[in-house]
């Protein structure tokens, strides 16, 4: 009797270790193929950036200049606009929420306009 319960105790010793260690590699396996997914989206983002980087310019000289009237007009004063770009791409995913959330912070910051003569 005594030989079947020690039987049964290495058993059971073995047979849980062996589910531990399934379950340890199942989840390295899973950490490696996320790792490796992940370092293929940063690689694509790298690339997207790169090639963005490179593009022609995407407004006209007209446009930039109405854009720097229409900012002199509001600040009144003087100033040098250093580069005018898009805050989303036309192909962001989501455009909607973060303009929203972009519109909600910009729209919160007042710019003082300049006063030739105090109140």
């Amino acid at each position: 009797m005594e030989i079947t319960s020690d039987f049964n105790i290495w058993l059971f010793v073995v047979v849980g270790v062996l589910i531990v260690f399934t379950a340890l590699a199942i989840i390295a396996t899973a950490i490696a193929v996320i790792r490796r997914l992940d370092a293929g989206w940063q690689a694509k983002e790298t690339e997207a950036d790169e090639a963005a980087f490179g593009k022609d310019q995407t407004i006209d000289n007209t446009t930039l200049v109405l854009i720097i009237a229409a900012v002199s007009t509001m600040i009144q004063g003087r100033f040098h606009i250093q580069r005018v770009r898009r805050l989303m791409p036309s192909d962001a995913p989501g455009g909607g929420w973060s303009a929203h959330g972009r519109a909600i912070l910009h729209g919160s910051h007042v710019v003082q306009k300049k006063r030739p003569y105090p109140y």
